[in-house]
């Protein structure tokens, strides 16, 4: 199916180092971020633990560390080379879930479907170690207190040692008086794939907002069957010239536009996904790194909750309603 999931901030894939509050990596065995002094942002971390030969999905949830509207300007993050991704989301805006805190495998987690209904994911990440992404002057994810947060880390260790598995996300505020603008966005994701085995294969699919928008980023997101995703204006019949490539899929290639492209509502984006199977068996969609994706991230202004890409026409002919 198709899945649309509200998104707050997503992080771009710039390098870190010699920035302030920048990774250190004299004092300790790994990299590390140094939390934001008080009144100037807040940290959040996990780690965990990946043995040897084997694939992590853990989740953490745990309370949000501010006590009134925090508008975030810009994120750093920190994280093992190679995660094969990482997320942050709230449980609602509604104050506790309910879930209770603490850590949890991810499988067993996803298994209660309202979960992911009520899941508002506000950063994602994949690939590089360190990063950051700046918006706009003026322009904000603003973020609620009293929220549950999950935050999500996927990671596959081919090697025979253990792996120390670590997370770090710094958040940079300004002050309310400053803001001028809050963001918005999404995932839209096929969520029905069929790669054909010993093949290669491509789907596309194409999504118009139901809104007006000016997209601030777009990103690409597939796993490592994936050899090529695009992205090329859809106008309500017909699509343009691609804008956007990627042929690695360990990067999701997080793009900033500024100016921000302008969007009407009845127009939007087609994008494709062209994957490499080289195995006697047909790989579908799914969670796993040995599963397939194909999801277009899209960060937008003004923030508007009912905002979103809705899915009109797809290369199978399958369409499904977005959550």
């Amino acid at each position: 199916m198709y899945r649309l999931l509200p998104l707050l901030v997503f992080a771009c894939a710039d390098s870190a180092e010699d920035k302030p509050g920048g990774t250190d990596t004299e004092t300790t065995e790994r990299p590390t971020l140094e939390a934001p002094a008080e009144g100037e942002g807040f940290q959040l971390s996990i780690t965990g633990t990946a043995p040897a030969y084997t694939e992590v999905w853990f989740c953490e949830v745990y309370k949000i560390p501010v006590d009134e509207m925090t508008a975030v300007q810009w994120v750093e993050f920190n994280q093992n080379a190679g995660t094969h991704h990482m997320t942050l989301s709230a449980l609602g805006l509604g104050g506790e879930s309910g879930v209770e805190y603490g850590r949890y495998d991810c499988n067993d987690l996803y298994g209660d479907a309202t979960l992911m209904e009520n899941q508002i994911m506000f950063f994602g990440n994949q690939g590089d170690a360190t990063g950051e992404m700046h918006l706009p002057d003026g322009t904000v994810a603003n973020l609620p207190p009293e929220i549950d947060i999950l935050h999500e880390v996927h990671y596959v260790n081919p090697t025979d040692e253990d792996v120390e598995v670590y997370s770090e996300l710094n958040a940079w505020t300004i002050d309310q008086s400053e803001v001028e603008e809050m963001i918005w966005g999404g995932s839209v994701r096929d969520e029905f794939i069929e790669i054909p085995p010993e093949s290669e294969h491509t789907e596309w699919s194409r999504c118009v907002f139901n809104e007006d928008v000016e997209v601030l980023f777009l990103a690409a997101h597939q796993h490592e069957l994936g050899t090529r995703f695009t992205i090329a204006p859809f106008d309500g019949e017909e699509a343009g010239d691609v804008f956007f490539e990627n042929t690695d899929w360990e990067s999701p290639m997080i793009t900033q536009y500024d100016p921000p492209l302008v969007v009407p509502a009845g127009e939007g984006f087609e994008w494709t996904c062209t994957w490499d199977n080289p195995l006697d068996k047909t790989v579908n969609y799914g969670l796993t790194s040995k599963d397939e994706m194909c999801n277009m991230a899209v960060v937008h202004t003004p923030f508007s909750m009912t905002a979103e890409c809705q899915v009109v026409q797809t290369s199978d002919g399958v369409l499904w309603e977005s959550d």
